[in-house]
């Protein structure tokens, strides 16, 4: 790449554009000190303050510390362009995002499913510990690097708020699709709101779509928040007690979900999954997604917080033994912590649902009509655009 198609970063060759999306640019280039190729990825925010400068420098720092973590993407450099962009420098994963993935290859099956949601929950308990919130979390943030682990990514561009701080991220920012309701409403932002984001990306790998939403966008505000309140489907071939955990997880109400990562990974290591279960995701019976989901949809059912589905014995068995490197626990005390070894505790399934709903289209219609259908497409560019073999942007 020339120099004046490519840009200048000290100490670094760039070699070639790898993608391009909403909120950033990913290269391909050469870290002159060491001769290791790595993903060069720059933000296409300016930071025109040096407030703002040293926020960001503050996020990647702890970006940094967690890169340790087997299943968070390793981030070797940071800085800040002459034009005030900044820039992270982060390995390379040769085997793109799980978004590429289901382009590629279609659904992910359910063992495989709960075990990447096992490590990324683990690498989310991580973060949380160091008082990182992610924020992004979907399927074109969660990357397979060289050794064919998943890592999640993006951490230095997330938000790390401070208590009684400001959240630097906007409406703008998020992905409608898997960011929580709470997030739309611009409270603080919270661990458990990662926890929905994850529980909706391992969903998607599932069904290959996010649940609730279209694929092809959302036109405004008042439809997402509409769409957040639709129940989310049953997954045919897909274990109940594995909808189950998800649909707590998923739950608008955030006291209502597991109470943190850890306890997403703890609730999904004890999911009683035999060597029956399916090796594929099902892809027929999709549900209803987006505004016709709308029409007659039953209440969404509920689980107590902090409970998972009931019975459940420990993770292992056959499917242990295709994806036998879990993550170890990272942080204060973490050589004592274990995958659980005993069932949970039991918790009430929720009853299928029955019901009609018939003030979900009444309830749309009328969000609609006060006035607060502001344009925000731009938000679900996850649906439509991704960055392939590289820490995805935005």
């Amino acid at each position: 790449m020339t120099q004046s198609s490519g840009p200048e970063v000290p100490g670094y060759d760039v070699l070639d554009l790898l993608g391009q999306g909403g909120f950033g640019t990913v290269y391909r280039a050469r870290q002159l000190a060491v001769g290791r190729e790595v993903a060069l990825k720059i933000d296409n925010r300016v930071l025109a303050s040096d407030r703002d400068k040293r926020r960001f420098m503050r996020e990647v720092t702890a970006a940094g510390a967690l890169s340790g973590h087997p299943h968070v993407a390793h981030v070797y450099d940071a800085g800040v362009l002459n034009d005030g962009r900044p820039y992270m420098v982060m390995e390379l994963c040769p085997g793109g995002s799980l978004t590429d993935r289901l382009r590629r290859d279609g659904t992910i099956g359910v063992a495989e499913t709960r075990d990447i949601g096992m490590k990324i929950a683990d690498a989310l308990a991580a973060a949380h510990q160091a008082g990182v919130l992610h924020r992004d979390l979907k399927p074109a943030n969660i990357l397979v690097n060289r050794y064919g682990n998943v890592v999640l990514s993006d951490f230095g561009l997330a938000t790390m708020p401070n208590p009684g701080g400001e959240a630097s991220v906007t409406r703008e920012a998020l992905t409608p699709a898997y960011a929580p309701p709470e997030a739309f409403d611009l409270t603080e932002p919270t661990e458990v709101g990662d926890v929905y984001s994850l529980a909706a990306t391992l969903y998607a790998l599932m069904l290959g779509r996010p649940p609730r939403f279209p694929a092809d966008g959302v036109p405004n505000i008042a439809m997402i928040m509409a769409l957040h309140r639709l129940p989310v489907p049953d997954l045919s071939g897909v274990p109940a007690d594995v909808t189950a955990l998800l649909r707590q997880a998923m739950d608008v109400d955030p006291a209502r979900r597991p109470a943190g990562a850890a306890a997403l990974r703890d609730a999904l290591a004890a999911l009683p999954l035999s060597a029956s279960a399916p090796a594929h995701a099902p892809r027929a019976a999709t549900p209803p997604q987006g505004p016709e989901a709308l029409r007659g949809a039953p209440p969404s059912p509920r689980v107590s917080a902090g409970t998972g589905p009931g019975g459940l014995p420990p993770y292992g068995g056959a499917d242990a033994k295709a994806h036998s490197r879990t993550a170890a626990p990272h942080g204060p005390g973490a050589a004592a912590q274990r995958w659980p070894t005993a069932p949970v505790a039991s918790a009430r399934r929720p009853a299928s649902p029955s019901r009609a709903y018939p003030v979900a289209a009444a309830f749309f219609a009328a969000i609609l009509l006060t006035g607060a259908g502001v344009m925000v497409y731009e938000l679900v560019s996850e649906t439509t655009q991704t960055v392939p073999a590289s820490p995805a942007g935005g």
